[in-house]
C-alpha cells in the first residue's frame, strides 16, 4: 500500500554541480533513504501549466508525458521502504529553475530541508551541454550553436538545456529563500571535489544526522561528462534513457546499471575542453550576476569572476 510521506529534504540543483556525489555520499548513511529513482522531478510540473518540452534523439516531446512520476501516487511510492527513523531525500536537479516549485513543495512539507550545490556557471553551463549531448537531449553539433538558441530565446522552456538560464543562481535561489529561508544549505562544487569530508560533515550538520567517515568510494566525484562521438554509442545510450524513463525500477538495479556504466565508459571519451571563445562569452554573460549570487548565498566567489 502506497504512504504518504513526502521526503524530508530535497537535493534541488544545479545539474552538473556535483548533485550525483552528493547522493552517493548520503545514500550510505544509515539515517538517509533515497530512493533508486534519483531525480524523480514530481514537483516540476505539479503546479506549473507552461508547455515545457524534452529532447528525445530529434524528437521534440511534451515534458508532461515524459515525467514517469508525475502522479502523486508513482512518487509517493518511491518512499514506501523508506524506514521510519530514516530521512527521507529527492535529488531533481531541475526544481532549482523553476520558480513554481518552492511553492509546490512548502505547501506539502515547509519542514523540509533544501541542499543546493552550485559551481562556476561558465563551466555548469559546459558539461550540461556534454551531458545532454551524451543523452540525445541536445540537437546542435556544437555549443556555441546551442548558446546562440539560449540567447534568442528559444529554450525558455526546454527542459535542461537552457544552459544559460539555468546559471542565474541568484535569480533562482531568491524564489527558494523566499520559502525556505534559514532551512536552506549551498554547497559549491570545487569544495565537493576539493574537501569531500569537509562538505560532507557540514551537511551532517545541516541535517541532523551523525558524521561519520567518507569510505574512498563515496569521497571521488561521480557522473563526469563524457563524450559519444560513435552514433552506435549515442544510440545505446539514448536507448538506456529511455528504459530509466519507462521502467526505472528496472534500470537502477545493480546487475543492470554496473555494467552499463562499465560499458559506457569504455564507450565514451573525455570531451574537449571549453574554448577560449566559449568561456569568454559565458564569463562575459555571467560577470553582471556573480554578485547577486556572492549576496544571496553569503559566498565569496572571485574564482567565478572574469
Amino acid at each position: 500500500m502506497t504512504n504518504s510521506r513526502y521526503p524530508d529534504f530535497f537535493i534541488v540543483g544545479a545539474a552538473k554541480a556535483g548533485t550525483t556525489s552528493l547522493v552517493e555520499m548520503l545514500r550510505g548513511h544509515p539515517q538517509v533513504f533515497f530512493p533508486h529513482e534519483k531525480e524523480p522531478h514530481h514537483f516540476f510540473l505539479r503546479e506549473d501549466d507552461r508547455e515545457w518540452t524534452i529532447r528525445d534523439g530529434k524528437r521534440e516531446l511534451r515534458l508532461q508525458d515524459s515525467l514517469p512520476y508525475g502522479e502523486e501516487r508513482r512518487y509517493l511510492s518511491l518512499f514506501d521502504t523508506a524506514p521510519a527513523d530514516a530521512l527521507a531525500g529527492d535529488a531533481s536537479t531541475q526544481y532549482l529553475v523553476n520558480e513554481t516549485v518552492p511553492s509546490a513543495i512548502h505547501a506539502l512539507r515547509p519542514d523540509a530541508k533544501i541542499i543546493v550545490a552550485l559551481r562556476n556557471p561558465s563551466e555548469r553551463a559546459y558539461s550540461a551541454y556534454l551531458h545532454a549531448r551524451a543523452r540525445g537531449e541536445e540537437p546542435c553539433e556544437s555549443f556555441s550553436q546551442a548558446l546562440d538558441e539560449c540567447e534568442a530565446g528559444k529554450r525558455r522552456l526546454s527542459f535542461a538545456t537552457n544552459y544559460l538560464e539555468e546559471g542565474l543562481y541568484g535569480r533562482h535561489l531568491e524564489h527558494w529563500k523566499a520559502h525556505f529561508a534559514e532551512r536552506l544549505h549551498v554547497v559549491l562544487f570545487e569544495e565537493l571535489v576539493d574537501q569531500p569530508q569537509g562538505t560532507f560533515d557540514l551537511i551532517a550538520d545541516f541535517l541532523a544526522i551523525d558524521k561519520r567517515p567518507l569510505p574512498r568510494e563515496e569521497a571521488s566525484h561521480k557522473n563526469a561528462s563524457i563524450e559519444l562521438t560513435n552514433p552506435l554509442a549515442r544510440a545505446f545510450r539514448l536507448g538506456a534513457k529511455r528504459l530509466r524513463r519507462w521502467a526505472p525500477a528496472v534500470f537502477e538495479n545493480g546487475l543492470i546499471r554496473r555494467p552499463y556504466e562499465w560499458l559506457l565508459g569504455k564507450l565514451g571519451n573525455k570531451p574537449a575542453s571549453l574554448s577560449e571563445a566559449d568561456r569568454a562569452r559565458l564569463d562575459a554573460y555571467y560577470a553582471p550576476h556573480i554578485a547577486a549570487i556572492e549576496s544571496v548565498t553569503g559566498r565569496n566567489l572571485p574564482a567565478w569572476r572574469p
